[in-house]
């Protein structure tokens, strides 16, 4: 799986969509899929949403809304009880759930969604849809470009031998109280133990042009 070094913005709709721009369900698409070798992907790409409903009566479905506001459903048909432990962890209004290679599925109730039968396509970020956005073009605002240095998180200065936040390794800081500020002001409290999780920075520096393989997440 290609990775990238700068990272890729939640903003663009190439790869991030709205769910009526995904494939609809066992039909060739070559915006996404390859025809000469059908099952074969031509890139990844990515449906998130905000989760406004989740149930786990029966069996655990969604509805979310995409960055159009339009909202879909979620059903999980996955038999991997111990992967869907790891999404039913944060299974909650509130929260973003991210859907790679997503297909527009009719149920027979007559609503349209995704039916989800490999859980580890699926990432639920215990962040709201703004929140998540937010991460990510910060993320994206303090990675340089290379051979540039990098900017304190803090104070914006960039220079050399600033100190790496122990905790997600993504941003730099002068001193303590640079390191504070960010915390507070830019909300790093809030971001940090979300951009530690390896899932989240896969999803951040993954090279969304090149499929070499799909994506899982554990």
């Amino acid at each position: 799986m290609c990775q990238q070094e700068k990272p890729q913005s939640f903003k663009d709709h190439e790869f991030f969509l709205p769910f009526h721009d995904c494939p609809v369900e066992n039909v060739i698409d070559s915006r996404y899929n390859n025809p000469r070798h059908p099952g074969i992907n031509r890139k990844h790409w990515c449906l998130l949403g905000d989760i406004i409903q989740a149930d786990i009566f029966l069996r655990p479905w969604i509805v979310a809304k995409d960055h159009l506001g339009q909202p879909f459903v979620v059903a999980f048909y996955s038999d991997d009880e111990k992967d869907m432990s790891r999404i039913l962890k944060n299974f909650k209004i509130g929260n973003t759930i991210a859907l790679f290679y997503p297909q527009q599925h009719g149920f027979l109730d007559g609503t349209t969604g995704v039916r989800v039968e490999e859980s580890d396509k699926v990432l639920i970020i215990p962040l709201g849809f703004k929140d998540v956005i937010k991460m990510n073009e910060q993320v994206i605002a303090y990675t340089p470009d290379d051979d540039l240095p990098r900017r304190c998180h803090g104070c914006d200065e960039a220079k050399e031998g600033l100190n790496k936040c122990a905790g997600c390794m993504l941003f730099h800081y002068c001193n303590k109280d640079c390191q504070a500020k960010a915390w507070n002001e830019k909300e790093h409290k809030k971001f940090c133990k979300v951009l530690k999780d390896k899932n989240i920075q896969q999803m951040l520096f993954l090279k969304y042009s090149t499929h070499t393989r799909d994506v899982t997440f554990y």
